[in-house]
């Protein structure tokens, strides 16, 4: 094999080489970021998670206080009529 055949076979090789790391530190690059921006959308997640448990613990109350009023309310209208009633 000739020396210009010699060096053109290891200048090919060179460059498979090179594409090779070209691919892999772009591979890389594709997970780091992918990475991080999973990690972002899980705090995202998170947070709006935090915030519907907030928003269901305050609908819970005011279903309780509803509930405590469309019960308490008949019974003390019940209860001024038969005051009025007893006072006549």
């Amino acid at each position: 094999m000739s020396d210009s055949e010699q060096l053109a076979r290891h200048e090919r090789e060179i460059g498979e080489l090179r594409g090779k790391l070209d691919a892999l530190a772009t591979k890389e690059f594709v997970r780091t970021v992918v990475h991080e921006q999973t990690v972002e959308l899980n705090k995202k997640f998170d947070a709006i998670d935090d915030r519907l448990k907030e928003i269901s613990e305050r609908q819970q109350r005011f279903k309780g206080i509803g509930q405590a009023l469309s019960f308490g309310l008949p019974l003390l209208v019940s209860a001024l009529a038969l005051i009025a009633v007893l006072l006549k």
